[in-house]
């Protein structure tokens, strides 16, 4: 279990993230306690073996609603700019 605050869109929001590891390895699955939010990572090592490919790939059902349009519309692209980044700290610190 893992825990943090996201500052996004002026909001801040405390996330409890249940993590879980694949048998095989390789594979880093992320469940939000509290919605559907689910985000997976996908490590590969690269055939130099010296370095990993990491990719991030997020699903979740948003809510109904005029809330939920808005979600729809802006969660995507905040989400995006905050896995660039997440992407890139992980690339200069490895």
């Amino acid at each position: 279990m893992i825990s943090y605050r996201l500052r996004a869109g002026g909001r801040e929001r405390p996330y409890r993230m249940r993590v879980e590891e694949s048998a095989e390895g390789g594979l880093l699955v992320e469940r939000y306690t509290e919605s559907t939010l689910v985000t997976t990572w996908t490590l590969t090592p690269a055939e130099s073996g010296e370095r990993t490919l990491v990719g991030l790939m997020s699903r979740w059902e948003g809510t109904g609603g005029i809330g939920g349009l808005f979600e729809r519309l802006f969660a995507p692209r905040a989400l995006r700019r905050i896995y660039d980044e997440v992407l890139e700290r992980l690339s200069e610190a490895v």
